[in-house]
């Protein structure tokens, strides 16, 4: 019988950074490296990529999501000591050859490789500035052992078509590429001029000590059959100085020979930098030459992270709640807006940025970094329609406009609100709804115009129930199997209940009492479609009213009796605020609620729409077919939150943390890694797959699990007058401490659980 292992690694919480201890991880457990511009991901055993921008058309790198080995080829260092022959990875792969010890540090905006083989200590840093387009390599190597050792260290990157989606293409487009190594410079230079290419920098590799050898050909460097597990330019045929300018599979290898005494150190840098020319690409070069300017890059990445995580921290006594809600959590917001769903292990980069999604994602940032998230709704609002109408995805650095309206999502324009009231609640500016930003179609309108042009359209687009038409699907993606664009969705009625609510106050703000009247007058008429039949179900609301009568999400129903969304969201648009909304979140508790959390409905279908009919989506229990729905269990904790039940939500928030899912289900089982959020788990129909974690890093959950946390259970809530304390706490929490910076001054907030005292100072 096979031994699981119960953990691969485990939090440093003073420094911040999770440490993986076993490279064999169940799948590629990733960091990412940034600064909004040049990314990078990058696993425990190095594997991964960079990219400038986005990953569709600038691509610098290449990594393989389909081959058995799939975490290959990435940021390797090679270490080759001459004295035994010995030929290894301070991050394991790909040479795999065992290590004394190993250690993967994943922090904030870096990785760190600290490794050891026969007496010899590597270490390997990957990060990138906040300032600049370099991915810096810092290494440093020390001899521990008696005797001297006598060592080459070598780089290994694999250059790939910027445009990864041509790399089929390959044998019409690599004679439009070509490598070089110029020795006055020290660089390897990467000469892209592919023929209509959207985007040519100028892209080199580089190092801070004088290459004692290199090559540029990947042929030339694994050599006639090796491979990047066995290099034969490492392994005895020595570096060739391979160059290829007409074209072929280009790679920076750089090779550091070293002869280190006992005791000694030695340390330098490999760079990959992008510029737009090849002059500003050189100043970029000397710039990093020196290893002072290494540590000062580092050193002003991590003041950017004080910066970022300072603005709330928390002291509850539950280390795991401390730990996502100060470090991990904003992490892994600012990754998803930068991101949005473009590139992970998981997603290809292929696709652009997500009109919805992004907007959601933006929601957390407007309190961690408002002037990003500011950037980000500028290029959001710049796709929508002039008619208000959002659309399906949008590539934002592309040279000529490209905007996917298909598939068409209902939901679109109904989150702009949320997040626009959130940042200005952060800021007390009301100037960025005056801010004019163009349609994707010609003319241009206000931020606010935006915003309200987006609710008119979903109103305007109702069905004979007076709710909004599903078209494609709404939020829940897995709603496009009914194949009804004309069912009505009371998920989306709730939402344009809370958005009407919320725009209400900020057209009062701003004396547009007109738009103030529309919005009460939508509230009202809604909420009361919404609690009448055939939306109320008895005992929650249904989740669908198909064109043909059929009700999805009622008790009359074989399978989908009953679905998550529109119970939560009762709560948060105060559309069940008459008590159904409590009695809806009661029936989810009941019905829905798992070891794991909520299920997004249950029963899971096994046909569609009835049991006898043809599965045609998701296999019960995953996706948006009963499994735990991380996104929407966000919601869930703010309704909890709302109806004052502590408890219940703090378990809900409890089931929800990755660290405490990969303990529970064990490591192996779980997954992912255990320091970012899912998107989904599996479900109980699926007994054996139970509670193993979906995609991670790049999802919604992130924005809304720091927004439920922080200003529904902490109950710390920006508003335009200021902070507003209102905690919904479990009832065995003695008290908490927060630390929260609102308008340049930091609040310290002191909660007294047991007598509901709140000291601020």
């Amino acid at each position: 019988m096979t031994t699981l292992k119960t953990s691969y690694g485990h939090f440093d919480d003073p420094s911040r950074e999770y440490v993986i201890t076993d490279p064999l991880t169940p799948s590629p457990w990733i960091n990412y490296l940034g600064n909004t511009r040049l990314t990078a991901f990058v696993s425990q055993q190095a594997g991964g990529l960079v990219f400038y921008k986005e990953p569709h058309a600038r691509r610098i790198s290449r990594y393989h999501y389909m081959p058995a080995a799939q975490d290959q080829p990435g940021f390797y260092l090679y270490v080759k000591d001459h004295a035994t022959g010995a030929l290894w990875n301070p991050h394991f792969g790909p040479t795999s050859t065992p290590l004394d010890s190993y250690e993967c540090r994943h922090g904030l905006g870096y990785t760190m490789f600290v490794s050891s083989r026969d007496g010899l200590e590597v270490s390997l840093r990957l990060f990138v500035p906040p300032d600049d387009e370099v991915m810096l390599w810092d290494v440093s190597v020390t001899n521990r052992a008696k005797e001297s050792k006598k060592l080459t260290l070598s780089s290994y990157l694999e250059f790939g078509l910027l445009e990864s989606a041509r790399e089929s293409f390959w044998c019409y487009l690599k004679n439009q590429i070509g490598f070089t190594y110029d020795a006055r410079e020290n660089w390897i230079k990467y000469d892209y001029h592919v023929f209509q290419a959207p985007y040519a920098p100028a892209m080199f590799f580089s190092c801070t000590r004088q290459a004692d050898g290199f090559e540029t050909s990947r042929a030339a460097f694994c050599g006639r059959g090796g491979s990047l597990e066995r290099p034969k330019a490492l392994l005895g045929d020595g570096f060739s100085g391979s160059q290829i300018p007409a074209g072929g599979h280009g790679c920076g290898v750089m090779g550091v020979d070293l002869e280190l005494a006992p005791g000694a150190t030695e340390r330098f840098a490999y760079m990959l930098g992008v510029a737009d020319e090849w002059a500003l690409a050189s100043v970029l070069r000397k710039k990093y030459s020196r290893m002072e300017a290494v540590d000062n890059a580092f050193a002003s990445l991590q003041g950017e992270w004080n910066r970022k995580t300072s603005l709330f921290q928390a002291e509850t006594g539950d280390a795991h709640v401390d730990r996502f809600i100060n470090v991990w959590n904003p992490l892994n917001c600012q990754i998803t807006l930068e991101r949005t769903r473009d590139i992970s292990t998981d997603h290809t980069g292929l696709d652009g940025m997500r009109y919805r999604d992004t907007m959601q994602d933006a929601l957390a940032m407007t309190s961690i970094d408002p002037e990003f998230a500011k950037e980000r709704i500028r290029l959001i609002f710049a796709a929508q329609g002039k008619d208000g109408s959002g659309c399906f995805s949008f590539y934002p650095y592309a040279p000529k406009q490209r905007i996917n309206e298909e598939p068409r999502r209902s939901d679109n324009t109904v989150w702009p609100t949320m997040t626009v009231t959130n940042l200005i609640n952060e800021t007390g500016d009301l100037s960025f709804l005056g801010e004019v930003i163009p349609f994707r179609d010609g003319g241009e309108a206000s931020v606010y115009d935006h915003i309200l042009l987006g609710l008119q359209y979903i109103h305007a687009r109702r069905g004979p129930h007076g709710l909004p038409l599903l078209a494609h699907a709404d939020w829940n993606d897995g709603l496009a199997v009914f194949h009804d664009e004309n069912a009505e969705s009371v998920m989306l009625g709730m939402q344009l209940v809370h958005a009407a609510n919320l725009l209400r106050d900020v057209a009062i703000r701003l004396g547009r009492r007109e738009d103030a009247d529309w919005c009460d007058a939508v509230s009202a008429e809604l909420t009361e479609k919404l609690n009448a039949e055939p939306v109320w179900d008895g005992e929650w609301y249904c989740r669908l009213l198909l064109s043909n009568g059929m009700k999805i999400g009622s008790k009359s129903r074989p399978q989908g009796k009953i679905y998550l969304e529109p119970q939560v969201w009762s709560v948060i648009s105060g559309v069940g605020s008459d008590g159904r909304g409590g009695m809806a979140m009661d029936a989810a508790n009941r019905l829905l609620n798992t070891r794991r959390g909520l299920m997004i409905h249950t029963p899971p279908y096994t046909g569609i729409p009835n049991p006898e009919d043809p599965l045609t989506s998701n296999v019960p229990g995953t996706g948006e077919n009963g499994s735990i729905f991380c996104h929407a269990m966000t919601w869930a904790i703010i309704a909890e939150c709302m109806l004052g039940n502590g408890d219940r939500a703090f378990e809900y928030y409890r089931k929800l943390l990755p660290s405490i899912a990969a303990e529970e289900e064990g490591f192996e089982h779980w997954g992912r890694e255990p320091y970012v959020f899912t998107s989904s788990v599996i479900g109980p129909a699926q007994e054996g797959d139970f509670g193993k974690a979906g995609i991670s890093w790049l999802t919604g959950t992130a924005s809304w699990a720091y927004i439920a946390a922080t200003q529904h259970l902490l109950g710390i809530q920006p508003t335009f007058e200021g902070l507003e304390v209102k905690p919904c706490l479990p009832s065995h929490w003695t008290g908490v401490k927060v630390s929260r910076r609102l308008r340049g001054k930091t609040y310290r907030i002191e909660i007294n659980n047991a007598t509901g005292e709140v000291s601020i100072d």
